[in-house]
Protein backbone atom coordinates (compact mmCIF):
# COMPACT_ATOMS: atom_id res chain seq x y z
CA UNK A 1 0.00 0.00 0.00
CA UNK A 2 1.36 3.40 -1.05
CA UNK A 3 2.14 5.83 1.71
CA UNK A 4 1.49 9.51 1.09
CA UNK A 5 4.24 11.64 2.51
CA UNK A 6 3.05 14.69 4.43
CA UNK A 7 4.62 17.84 5.82
CA UNK A 8 3.50 16.75 9.28
CA UNK A 9 5.50 13.54 9.09
CA UNK A 10 8.73 15.05 7.78
CA UNK A 11 8.62 18.09 10.04
CA UNK A 12 7.76 15.87 12.99
CA UNK A 13 10.90 13.82 12.32
CA UNK A 14 12.96 17.02 12.25
CA UNK A 15 11.47 18.16 15.55
CA UNK A 16 12.12 14.78 17.14
CA UNK A 17 15.72 14.87 15.95
CA UNK A 18 16.16 18.29 17.53
CA UNK A 19 14.97 16.94 20.89
CA UNK A 20 17.32 13.95 20.63
CA UNK A 21 20.21 16.26 19.74
CA UNK A 22 19.49 18.71 22.55
CA UNK A 23 19.09 16.08 25.26
CA UNK A 24 22.03 14.08 23.92
CA UNK A 25 24.18 17.18 24.21
CA UNK A 26 23.00 17.76 27.78
CA UNK A 27 23.77 14.16 28.75
CA UNK A 28 27.30 14.40 27.35
CA UNK A 29 27.86 17.74 29.09
CA UNK A 30 26.73 16.07 32.31
CA UNK A 31 29.17 13.23 31.66
CA UNK A 32 32.03 15.67 31.13
CA UNK A 33 31.10 17.48 34.34
CA UNK A 34 30.97 14.22 36.30
CA UNK A 35 34.39 13.26 34.95
CA UNK A 36 35.75 16.77 35.61
CA UNK A 37 36.47 17.18 31.89
CA UNK A 38 34.16 20.11 31.18
CA UNK A 39 36.69 22.31 29.39
CA UNK A 40 36.32 24.93 26.63
CA UNK A 41 37.76 22.59 23.98
CA UNK A 42 35.36 19.74 24.79
CA UNK A 43 32.42 22.15 24.95
CA UNK A 44 33.40 23.57 21.56
CA UNK A 45 33.39 20.11 19.98
CA UNK A 46 30.07 19.32 21.59
CA UNK A 47 28.57 22.59 20.37
CA UNK A 48 29.81 21.87 16.85
CA UNK A 49 28.14 18.46 16.81
CA UNK A 50 24.91 20.01 18.06
CA UNK A 51 25.11 22.75 15.43
CA UNK A 52 25.58 20.24 12.61
CA UNK A 53 22.53 18.27 13.73
CA UNK A 54 20.45 21.44 14.09
CA UNK A 55 21.39 22.58 10.58
CA UNK A 56 20.45 19.17 9.21
CA UNK A 57 17.15 19.26 11.10
CA UNK A 58 16.38 22.74 9.76
CA UNK A 59 17.01 21.54 6.23
CA UNK A 60 14.73 18.51 6.64
CA UNK A 61 12.03 20.71 8.18
CA UNK A 62 12.19 23.12 5.26
CA UNK A 63 11.93 20.30 2.71
CA UNK A 64 8.82 19.08 4.49
CA UNK A 65 7.03 22.25 3.44
CA UNK A 66 6.97 20.92 -0.13
CA UNK A 67 4.43 18.31 0.90
CA UNK A 68 0.75 18.68 1.82
CA UNK A 69 -0.22 19.16 5.45
CA UNK A 70 -2.99 17.23 7.13
CA UNK A 71 -5.04 18.18 10.16
CA UNK A 72 -3.37 16.94 13.34
CA UNK A 73 -5.32 14.46 15.41
CA UNK A 74 -5.83 16.12 18.84
CA UNK A 75 -5.70 12.68 20.45
CA UNK A 76 -2.12 12.36 19.20
CA UNK A 77 -0.99 15.49 21.02
CA UNK A 78 -2.83 14.54 24.21
CA UNK A 79 -1.26 11.08 24.25
CA UNK A 80 2.19 12.51 23.54
CA UNK A 81 1.85 15.00 26.39
CA UNK A 82 0.60 12.29 28.73
CA UNK A 83 3.52 9.98 27.95
CA UNK A 84 6.03 12.78 28.52
CA UNK A 85 4.34 13.84 31.75
CA UNK A 86 4.54 10.29 33.06
CA UNK A 87 8.19 10.16 32.04
CA UNK A 88 9.10 13.33 33.93
CA UNK A 89 7.15 12.27 37.01
CA UNK A 90 8.95 8.93 36.95
CA UNK A 91 12.32 10.67 36.59
CA UNK A 92 11.60 12.95 39.54
CA UNK A 93 10.35 10.17 41.79
CA UNK A 94 13.26 7.91 40.87
CA UNK A 95 15.88 10.58 41.54
CA UNK A 96 14.27 11.44 44.89
CA UNK A 97 13.87 7.81 45.99
CA UNK A 98 17.36 6.71 44.96
CA UNK A 99 18.88 9.71 46.71
CA UNK A 100 16.96 8.93 49.91
CA UNK A 101 18.19 5.34 49.73
CA UNK A 102 21.78 6.51 49.14
CA UNK A 103 21.85 4.88 45.70
CA UNK A 104 23.04 8.02 43.96
CA UNK A 105 25.40 6.16 41.65
CA UNK A 106 22.46 4.35 40.04
CA UNK A 107 20.27 7.41 39.42
CA UNK A 108 21.46 8.08 35.87
CA UNK A 109 21.14 4.41 34.92
CA UNK A 110 17.56 4.42 36.17
CA UNK A 111 16.75 7.65 34.32
CA UNK A 112 18.27 6.21 31.14
CA UNK A 113 15.92 3.22 31.47
CA UNK A 114 12.94 5.54 31.92
CA UNK A 115 13.89 7.53 28.83
CA UNK A 116 14.23 4.31 26.86
CA UNK A 117 10.91 2.92 28.07
CA UNK A 118 9.00 6.09 27.20
CA UNK A 119 10.05 5.69 23.56
CA UNK A 120 8.09 2.45 23.16
CA UNK A 121 4.61 4.02 23.38
CA UNK A 122 5.87 6.91 21.24
CA UNK A 123 7.05 4.46 18.58
CA UNK A 124 3.56 3.02 18.40
CA UNK A 125 1.90 6.43 18.59
CA UNK A 126 3.89 7.89 15.69
CA UNK A 127 4.27 4.58 13.83
CA UNK A 128 8.02 5.09 13.83
CA UNK A 129 9.91 1.83 14.32
CA UNK A 130 13.39 3.33 14.95
CA UNK A 131 12.07 4.52 18.32
CA UNK A 132 11.87 0.85 19.31
CA UNK A 133 15.57 0.49 18.47
CA UNK A 134 16.57 3.60 20.41
CA UNK A 135 14.38 2.62 23.37
CA UNK A 136 15.78 -0.90 23.41
CA UNK A 137 19.38 0.28 23.24
CA UNK A 138 18.84 2.78 26.05
CA UNK A 139 17.26 0.14 28.28
CA UNK A 140 20.08 -2.30 27.49
CA UNK A 141 22.68 0.38 28.26
CA UNK A 142 20.92 1.26 31.51
CA UNK A 143 21.07 -2.37 32.64
CA UNK A 144 24.67 -2.85 31.49
CA UNK A 145 25.86 0.34 33.20
CA UNK A 146 24.19 -0.60 36.49
CA UNK A 147 25.54 -4.14 36.41
CA UNK A 148 29.06 -3.77 35.07
CA UNK A 149 30.41 -0.24 35.54
CA UNK A 150 32.46 0.57 38.65
CA UNK A 151 30.57 2.68 41.15
CA UNK A 152 33.10 5.50 41.21
CA UNK A 153 32.83 5.99 37.43
CA UNK A 154 29.25 4.87 36.85
CA UNK A 155 27.55 8.25 36.58
CA UNK A 156 30.02 9.77 34.13
CA UNK A 157 30.20 6.72 31.88
CA UNK A 158 26.44 6.16 31.99
CA UNK A 159 25.71 9.75 30.99
CA UNK A 160 28.28 9.57 28.18
CA UNK A 161 26.76 6.41 26.72
CA UNK A 162 23.24 7.77 26.96
CA UNK A 163 24.27 11.01 25.27
CA UNK A 164 26.01 9.18 22.43
CA UNK A 165 22.95 7.00 21.83
CA UNK A 166 20.67 10.06 21.70
CA UNK A 167 22.96 11.94 19.31
CA UNK A 168 23.23 8.87 17.09
CA UNK A 169 19.44 8.55 17.11
CA UNK A 170 19.12 12.19 16.08
CA UNK A 171 21.39 11.60 13.10
CA UNK A 172 19.61 8.36 12.18
CA UNK A 173 16.23 10.11 12.27
CA UNK A 174 17.46 12.85 9.95
CA UNK A 175 19.17 10.40 7.61
CA UNK A 176 16.02 8.28 7.31
CA UNK A 177 13.93 11.39 6.70
CA UNK A 178 16.29 12.51 3.93
CA UNK A 179 16.14 9.03 2.38
CA UNK A 180 12.35 9.18 2.39
CA UNK A 181 12.49 12.58 0.71
CA UNK A 182 14.80 11.17 -1.97
CA UNK A 183 12.42 8.31 -2.69
CA UNK A 184 9.38 10.55 -2.92
CA UNK A 185 10.87 13.55 -4.67
CA UNK A 186 14.43 12.94 -5.94
CA UNK A 187 15.14 16.62 -6.59
CA UNK A 188 14.36 17.52 -2.99
CA UNK A 189 17.14 15.55 -1.36
CA UNK A 190 20.10 14.45 -3.39
CA UNK A 191 22.26 14.62 -0.29
CA UNK A 192 22.25 15.87 3.27
CA UNK A 193 23.11 19.55 3.48
CA UNK A 194 26.55 20.99 3.93
CA UNK A 195 26.35 22.84 7.29
CA UNK A 196 28.84 25.48 6.17
CA UNK A 197 26.76 26.23 3.08
CA UNK A 198 23.59 26.47 5.15
CA UNK A 199 25.18 29.02 7.50
CA UNK A 200 26.33 31.33 4.72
Amino acid sequence: MNHTLTANEIQGRATGAIFFAAFGTLWIALALYARQSLRPASLAWLAMILLVLLVMARWVHRQGKRYPSVTDDPTLARTFNRVNLIQWIAVGLTAFTFARLHLDAYILSAITAIVGLHLFPLARLFRYRPHYLTGGLLCAWAAASALFLPLDRMQGLTAMGTGILLLASSYLTLDLAAAKLRRNFPRVATQLPNPQRQMQ
